[in-house]
């Protein structure tokens, strides 16, 4: 059964007992209305333990991506503002799908993943070798 067959099914159970008429009540569905409610809750509330979770960690991503940006900037007020944007009850997901985004240009930008330069690497005698060096990549 789906939540909204159930939310109908017990509001009908609901009207049937808020107009006293207990003639009208089908205990053995009412019964099986409540066991499937019960069901779907638990299930309800697992499901928002892990967006919870899902989302604190989202949120963790977006703080330490600006945190890493503000530190090479030297700017540690558009760390703070993120912050700020990320603790208010009235972010939106769409909005903080759009916050996600822009940090993570600032931090492309800052830490971009390709080859900034290329260096020569002496592996001996005259045996040069190029390499491509990388910036915030440990070797």
């Amino acid at each position: 059964m789906n939540i909204q067959n159930l939310i109908e099914s017990l509001n009908q159970h609901q009207d049937a007992i808020g107009d006293e008429m207990v003639q009208k009540i089908d205990f053995d569905q009412l019964e099986k209305d409540l066991s499937a409610a019960v069901c779907a809750l638990s299930s309800m509330e697992e499901k928002e333990k892990l967006s919870e979770k899902l989302l604190s960690e989202f949120k963790s991503e977006i703080k330490r991506m600006a945190l890493a940006v503000s530190r090479a900037k030297g700017d540690l007020d558009s760390c703070g503002l993120v912050e700020k944007l990320l603790s208010s009850p009235d972010l939106s997901f769409e909005d903080l799908l759009f916050l996600r985004e822009k940090v993570k240009e600032e931090f492309n930008q800052s830490f971009p993943a390709t080859p900034q330069s290329r260096v020569m690497v002496d592996h001996g005698e005259s045996n040069f070798q190029i390499s491509e060096f990388k910036t915030g990549v440990k070797t």
